[in-house]
């Protein structure tokens, strides 16, 4: 049994690398001067032969879990663009403007309704003449706000 020192001169590396190998779990930790050159080498070794196979960086980075992840993330990106090109998903962005649009447009044609009919109601004989009149400029105001147009987001975009 040796000291993390000692270990650190057989295996050829000074005493911080050996310290990070111990951080890192590449070795195992050991109480105060317990550590086995022959299980500290061959631990080292195993980890130097990731490293060289290509399964893993110097700091311990798996590379093939990082390259499963990335190839997860590129295929979840697709899979949103194919769903955004059938119209099975949209942007918010696109919702909100387009709903702002709306409102915008509605308010306008709210606003002007007097104005717009000031005149016909003045020249009706009833007040049930009156009311039709003033419902139906309402009404024509409020279809701005018919819902979500693919085609206006479409555009927009």
């Amino acid at each position: 049994m040796a000291s993390q020192t000692k270990i650190a001169q057989q295996l050829g590396i000074n005493y911080s690398t050996f310290k990070g190998l111990v951080t890192r779990g590449i070795v195992e930790e050991r109480p105060t001067g317990q550590y086995s050159y022959e299980e500290c080498s061959k631990q080292y070794l195993d980890h130097l032969r990731k490293v060289a196979a290509n399964h893993m960086t110097a700091d311990g980075l798996d590379l093939q879990a990082e390259r499963a992840r990335l190839a997860k993330e590129q295929a979840d990106q697709k899979e949103m663009e194919n769903a955004v090109e059938r119209g099975d998903l949209v942007y918010i962005d696109d919702i909100v403007k387009q709903f702002e649009d709306q409102l915008q447009k509605a308010k306008v044609k709210v606003l002007a309704v007097p104005t717009k009919v000031a005149a016909e109601v003045h020249a009706a004989k009833e007040v049930k003449e009156c009311k039709e009149i003033i419902e139906e400029a309402v009404k024509e105001a409020l279809s701005e706000l018919v819902g979500y147009h693919k085609e206006a987001a479409s555009e927009e975009a």
